[in-house]
């Protein structure tokens, strides 16, 4: 229980905090800090106190690996979102999430190798991500637009939760990691301001990735050498710096 009020405290905060930014500094900064481990960090945070230190190090490659179909549900979002609205681009996006998501369910790497494939992906996808067109959209103000938000990823959490506890440990593996902040970052950018706004987003998220997959990498190292609320400082720190640089060179 205390895990879902975590979540359902969380996640319209993060989400307020994600569409002020990208009004604030554009799609591109918003994406890199929807990226930030908002969710996944007190998630992973609550469990090492429930459980352990030994616990978090040992889930640190799972939560890794399931990075690579959040990198697949981008590209393929941002590929797709160019010739579809987004009720058509958003289910085909999610197919190809479970998709490498039941790929890589049954795959048991170690913790360098499993951070080596992650960064080479995210790098790559970035090289084949499309490249936003020169054609102006008409930015749409929706009303009640932060709100909406709030209340759709808060609604939207507590459905993945649900099913996840409903369909097995198989299904959950997948769920848990469920990209619902980038979703609705990509479908309402989507809406308001055309293809272009959710690549440029979704790329953002891309970018951020270095940031948040060294985040979890550096975890299974600081847990075993200074304590949790240590371990999640440092690691945090690096994690904003590594963003603020790749957001200036990628």
């Amino acid at each position: 229980m205390s895990l879902l009020l975590t979540k359902l405290l969380l996640m319209p905060l993060v989400m307020a905090v994600v569409t002020l930014a990208g009004r604030r500094w554009g799609n591109k900064v918003g994406g890199v800090i929807a990226s930030m481990p908002w969710i996944a960090g007190p998630i992973l945070l609550f469990f090492i106190l429930e459980q352990g230190k030994a616990f978090g190090i040992r889930a640190a490659p799972g939560v890794l690996t399931g990075i690579l179909s959040l990198i697949a549900f981008c590209l393929s979002y941002a590929l797709l979102s160019r010739r579809f609205s987004w009720w058509l681009t958003l289910p085909m996006a999610y197919a190809v999430y479970v998709s490498v998501a039941l790929l890589f369910t049954q795959t048991h790497l170690s913790l360098p190798v499993v951070y080596g494939i992650v960064l080479a992906c995210v790098a790559l996808t970035l090289r084949l991500f499309p490249v936003p067109t020169n054609q102006s959209v008409q930015p749409r103000r929706l009303p009640y637009n932060l709100v909406i938000r709030m209340v759709v990823a808060t609604l939207f959490m507590l459905t993945i939760t649900a099913l996840a506890r409903l369909l097995g440990p198989t299904w959950s593996g997948i769920l848990t990691p469920f990209p619902i902040i980038t979703s609705i970052l990509a479908v309402f950018t989507h809406v308001s301001q055309g293809s272009n706004g959710a690549i440029v987003s979704l790329r953002g998220i891309m970018i951020g990735l270095f940031g948040f997959t060294t985040f979890l990498f550096l975890q299974a190292f600081f847990l075993r050498e200074f304590s949790v609320g240590l371990s999640f400082g440092l690691a945090l720190c690096i994690n904003a710096v590594i963003n603020l640089v790749a957001v200036r060179v990628c």
